[in-house]
């Protein structure tokens, strides 16, 4: 290379160049060159020079003119540094051949403080022109495996085996290395789908422990229950057989009472039917004497008749007016009996419904002391309940006393908070924004908001290191609230942030979880501690986090690496599967497709990043321990708490007692007000008869002026009579009639008299009766009684007035119906003393049931039904996930196995000639696909070359801790060459591969690179190879198309040649006196 040469000079056969080769390399103040043109050849070109004599300048000048990066190459990052040393610019061109287009022209001009500047054919271009040109080309400087920098030789061959495979699938083919990608990104949506599996199957696990823990309390709670159920239904048949009995006792003494009624009634029948005859007798009598009376007021009639013939008319009218009198005397007379004998029922009633109510008042008197004894115990109630309250506000003023000497802590606290609050603005804003609104909203909340960016306190150094390789970067971001509503408040659609929120309430709080401790064994083992126990939190965050992040099964320590496998042995023994130990976090996971095999992985512990600040190891004041201030406040507020919840509920209790004394005095009230009204209306009654009674109606002075006025006429018509013979006949015939009459009433008086006699008796008779019925109806009503008792015990536990099923309401049917099936179902003894027994038996088996310590309650058959509900959920949303799961399984498994197919293909063909090459050497090499245990990991998949370079041996994975740099840059050169088949770019750059080969196989390797540009087929003879090497071996096959172009920085401008064969290689070193 001339640096004098001119920029126009172009190979004479560049015509023939395969399109993208390079064609001239200009240099001008770029690295080691202040000027030089480079034209190389379109097979082979040799770059040999010293160390430092700028051989590697032209390797860099080729990849930054192609619009390459600095950071491939190995060198500095920084493209300034690229420059001429003392210059403030230079640039680098590259003519790239192209048969229809004619060569196309880059440069790519560097200058101090500018940016890089692009030319396309003299033109301004960008970069991303010149990289769609190279594209176009298909020149790949960003793949090692066409373009290899001297820097980026070791790097290439300790590059993992899935680096190798992308690599290579870049160079063989776009296709398969687009598949490949987004086969990657479809395996990062199955493993979300596989986390999501995990986490429910975490959660289901969780629900069915929680489950297995409240199931014997429930049990027990349920066992009291049918325990209680059983004894209300003995208790129930009691008061049924009671009743009955009851019932039927007072049915017998209602019948005897009836009875003895009857009895009563019947001679008190007597008595009416002797009375009713004597009185038809006495009625019959008072007729008799009527009808003497009226015979002799006719006689007498007749007489007047007689005797006053011509006054018949005066007679008459004043008969008529004295009978209309009499009459009407007579009705005013039968309405004042009537209304007398009605005022004297109405007093009767009256009468009655007082001595009820009399009775009804009976233990007024005892229940009035009890209302005031009880009233004054709850007026004194109520002034210790004052006297309370006066004690707890005192202690109210105390407590905000100490709210203000906590709120002087949390001012101490400040800068610590502010430092911690800059990390979390810095990490996540909008979580900020949420922790800030949190704060600021704090009495909307129903509890705390936590977040491990503020609330994590580091216990020691390593701390931050342990948790930095145990918690994922989402659960570090995240807040964690104690109450699902909050959760809803503070990440709700009506915020203006998005971030990740968790919900941990205290019923889900395990203390034996979050304050864990590491076990003697694996102490021994040379663990120190478990990850939960290196730093302090919040309850609810640190369960959190050992949910998420299983820190309380993480031990971290020191081990002895010999012991490894046993340790990993006893660690899943005690179902931990990670463990930091030696600066490595280590991972024992059993295959999902062979149960019996155990995949351990080991990676390389990262630096902490997230709680680096020292600021993480400075404990918050409220969580000091002689933080007497926050004790004694949360001290006195619960004492403040439960002396309020203990004040209310005496007062509670206290109305209540009040209310019921309220009720009782009202009935009583009730009661006095009936009989107060009672005893009224007695007394109008009473007031009104005697009105009536004092009232007179004087019926005889009736009748006598009524025979008075007779008389007159009976006077007057004698004379009648006297004057008139037949009336006189008549007159005579009536007293005859008379005479008869007395002769009867001598008979009825007779029957009368007898009849009294008789009567008299049966009233001696009915005297007795009274006092049998008297005793009857006493014994009835000490039934009715105990009736009313047995009634009452049927309505508080059966809710029945009676058991008569006939009188019964539809409601009262149906209920009585289903109390009876329950009898039979729950084969109920039917005898009083059998009852009583199992009633007792019932009892003391629950009290035994209440003092077996293992107290359920409703909230936890509650609470049970709630995990039910939650693990069928749990359980339902599982099964869809392992389906979903599946189904993505089944189509990327799919996919896979095409790609695989193909891949397959491509490495076996670079199989087939690494294994030729190799044989070359007298050695042996392979090429094969490194499939992970499961099919599915396609980030997994990588290329593994086996090699050995001694007889007798097996072979070994290429590794850079196994074989030499020699052995290695040959295996790395033979597969660079074994891939050149499949990878058809315009031109190759390697540069030192050989350095560390020994001559043998540095030649063999030369020979096969030789064999195959010679060569008639294949992609390889007609790609561009620059191949740089510090040295060269002697005796090597240079034919015509290979181009050797020394480089050295101590040569003048006259050494500066284009070298195109051995002849004239042999020439220059003759001419440099340089032995051959």
């Amino acid at each position: 290379m001339s640096p004098d040469a001119s920029d126009e000079v172009l190979p004479p056969n560049h015509q023939e160049f395969p399109d993208g080769s390079l064609l001239r390399v200009v240099f001008h103040n770029f690295l080691t060159y202040e000027h030089t043109c480079f034209v190389p050849t379109a097979s082979l070109n040799m770059i040999l020079g010293h160390n430092g004599s700028g051989k590697s300048s032209i390797i860099c000048g080729i990849c930054l003119a192609c619009g390459g990066s600095p950071k491939s190459l190995g060198r500095s990052e920084k493209i300034i540094e690229y420059i001429r040393h003392g210059c403030q610019e230079g640039y680098v061109e590259v003519t790239i051949a192209d048969e229809k287009k004619g060569p196309q022209t880059v440069r790519l001009t560097i200058r101090i403080g500018k940016a890089p500047e692009y030319k396309l054919n003299g033109a301004q271009a960008t970069q991303s022109d010149v990289n769609e040109l190279r594209k176009y080309y298909n020149i790949q400087i960003d793949n090692p495996c066409a373009f290899l920098a001297q820097d980026k030789v070791k790097s290439f061959s300790e590059q993992s085996s899935i680096e190798l495979l992308k690599n290579t699938e870049k160079a063989a083919s776009d296709d398969l290395d687009k598949k490949h990608r987004d086969l990657v990104e479809q395996r990062k949506d199955t493993m979300t789908i596989e986390e999501m599996c995990s986490t429910t199957e975490k959660t289901v696990k969780h629900l069915e422990d929680s489950r297995t823990k409240i199931l014997p309390l429930v049990e027990n709670y349920r066992k009291k229950l049918a325990l209680q159920t059983k004894l209300r239904i003995l208790q129930k048949k009691m008061a049924c057989v009671k009743y009955e009995q009851a019932d039927k006792e007072y049915q017998a003494e209602l019948k005897r009472a009836d009875e003895a009624l009857v009895e009563y009634r019947r001679v008190e029948n007597d008595i009416r039917k002797s009375e009713e005859v004597m009185k038809k007798l006495n009625d019959r009598l008072q007729k008799e004497r009527a009808q003497m009376a009226e015979l002799t007021r006719a006689a007498n009639g007749n007489l007047v008749e007689i005797q006053d013939k011509f006054n018949k008319n005066l007679i008459g009218n004043m008969m008529e007016k004295a009978k209309m009198k009499l009459e009407n005397a007579e009705r005013i007379a039968d309405e004042h009996n009537q209304e007398v004998e009605k005022t004297r029922k109405n007093i009767e009633t009256v009468t009655e419904k007082l001595e009820e109510a009399n009775e009804a008042l009976v233990g007024y008197d005892d229940a009035l002391v009890e209302y005031r004894r009880a009233e004054a115990k709850l007026s004194q109630l109520e002034r210790e309940n004052r006297r309370e309250e006066d004690a707890i506000h005192a202690k109210s003023y105390e407590l905000r006393r100490l709210e203000d000497k906590s709120r002087e802590k949390d001012n101490e606290t400040s800068n610590f908070m502010k430092q911690r609050y800059r990390v979390l603005q810095e990490a996540n804003e909008d979580l900020a924004k949420a922790w800030t609104w949190c704060r600021k909203n704090r009495q909307q909340l129903k509890g705390e908001v936590y977040t491990p960016l503020i609330d994590i306190v580091l216990n020691t150094p390593e701390s931050a290191k342990n948790l930095e390789n145990t918690i994922g970067m989402r659960d570090r971001q995240i807040l964690v609230c104690q109450f699902k509503e909050d959760e809803l408040l503070v990440n709700g659609k009506h915020q203006p942030w998005s971030i990740n929120t968790a919900v941990v309430s205290q019923n889900n709080i395990h203390r034996d979880e979050i304050h864990a401790t590491l076990s003697s064994e694996l102490h021994q083992a040379g663990f120190k501690d478990l990850v939960s126990n290196c730093f302090d939190a919040p309850d609810t965050l640190k369960q959190y986090l050992c949910n998420v992040s299983g820190l309380n099964r993480i031990p971290y320590g020191t081990i002895d690496e010999s012991k490894l496998e046993s340790i990993t042995e006893r660690l899943e023994r005690l179902r931990f599967s990670v463990f930091l130990a030696n600066g490595m976090r280590f991972q024992a996971t059993r295959s999902r497709y062979n149960q019996q095999k155990n995949i351990s992985t080991q990676t390389s512990l990262r630096d902490a990043r997230t709680w680096k600040d020292p600021v993480y190891r400075q404990p918050l004041t409220l969580k000091k321990a002689d933080n007497t201030a926050a004790q004694e406040y949360q001290k006195l507020k619960q004492e403040f708490d439960n002396q309020t919840e203990d004040l209310r509920e005496k007062r509670r209790n206290v109305q209540k007692e009040r209310d019921v004394l309220k009720k009782t005095q009202l009935e009583w009230k009730s009661k006095q007000e009936l009989q107060a009204k009672y005893r009224a209306t007695l007394n109008t009654e009473k007031r009104r008869l005697e009105i009536i009674q004092k009232e007179s109606f004087d019926l005889s002075k009736a009748q006598e002026e009524y025979a008075n006025v007779e008389q007159t006429v009976m006077e007057k018509a004698r004379a009648m009579l006297e004057k008139n013979l037949h009336n006189q006949k008549e007159y005579i015939e009536k007293y005859r009639e008379l005479g008869r009459c007395a002769v009867f009433e001598s008979i009825c008086k007779l029957k009368v008299t007898k009849l009294y006699a008789k009567s008299n008796e049966s009233r001696e008779e009915l005297n007795n009766l009274e006092d049998a019925r008297r005793l009857a109806e006493d014994e009835m009503n000490a039934a009715m009684n105990k009736r009313k008792v047995a009634q009452e015990s049927l309505k508080t536990h059966c809710e029945l007035d009676h058991l008569n099923e006939a009188k019964m309401e539809p409601a009262d049917k149906k209920l009585y119906s289903k109390m009876i099936e329950l009898f039979e179902e729950s084969n109920v003894p039917t005898q009083i003393d059998d009852l009583e027994q199992a009633i007792t038996s019932e009892k003391t088996r629950l009290k035994v049931a209440q003092d077996s310590g293992e107290d359920g309650s409703i909230e936890h058959e509650h609470k049970l039904s709630e995990i039910n509900s939650e693990l069928a959920n749990a359980t339902s949303k599982y099964e869809k996930l392992i389906q979903n799961r599946q189904g993505v399984h089944d189509k990327l498994g799919t996919e896979i196995k095409e790609w695989k197919e193909e891949v397959e293909k491509m490495i076996e063909r670079i199989n087939e000639n690494y294994i030729k090459f190799f044989d070359v050497l007298g050695c042996r090499g392979e090429v094969s696909l490194e499939t992970p245990e499961n099919p599915l990991d396609i980030e997994k998949y990588g290329i593994m070359i086996m090699v050995c370079f001694r007889k007798g041996e097996n072979m070994k994975r290429l590794d850079n801790k196994v074989q030499s740099g020699g052995e290695r840059s040959v295996a790395t050169m033979l597969y660079l060459l074994a891939l050149q088949q499949l990878c058809p770019v315009p031109f190759r750059c390697i540069d030192e591969i050989n350095q560390g080969m020994d001559p043998t196989n540095e030649r063999k390797v030369f020979d096969i690179m030789v064999g195959l540009w010679n060569g008639t087929s294949g992609s390889l003879t007609k790609t561009q190879y620059f191949l740089l090497s510090p040295k060269l071996l002697h005796g090597l096959d240079m034919r015509d198309n290979v181009n050797v172009v020394m480089v050295n920085s101590t040569l003048n401008t006259s050494h500066g040649q284009l070298y195109n064969s051995i002849s004239k290689i042999r020439k220059t070193f003759t001419h440099l006196r340089i032995a051959e």
